[in-house]
């Protein structure tokens, strides 16, 4: 159980971050408290199912990916630039695209 704990905090801490959201920001996300967040990460305590549902939403992941129980590498490894694009305006994402295109559609020299 207590390896199971530690991928869980482990994996919550590691998505958080990789969110850029702070401990504050995933639980007012997730209705829960920013100490909650804490207590979870540090292993302290373990979350409720209520509140594990919760924190999954409120990082936009699976349950599965909290726990360790799928593979969190394909969501939590993405590269931050990606991340950024997809939380920036749609005039950003606009352009982001229309270069994207561009470069693959560009014959290679």
């Amino acid at each position: 159980m207590k390896e199971t704990t530690q991928d869980f905090s482990a994996n919550l801490k590691q998505i958080r971050e990789l969110r850029r959201l702070t401990q504050v920001e995933v639980g007012a996300r997730a209705g829960i408290g920013a100490a909650s967040v804490s207590h979870f990460e540090t292993g302290q305590r373990l979350p409720s199912l209520d509140s594990l549902i919760k924190l999954a939403d409120a990082l936009e992941v699976s349950v599965d990916a909290l726990l360790g129980r799928a593979r969190t590498g394909d969501a939590a490894q993405l590269d931050p630039i990606f991340l950024r694009a997809s939380q920036a305006s749609a005039r950003t994402l606009d352009v982001v695209r229309r270069v994207t295109a561009a470069l693959l559609d560009a014959e290679p020299k």
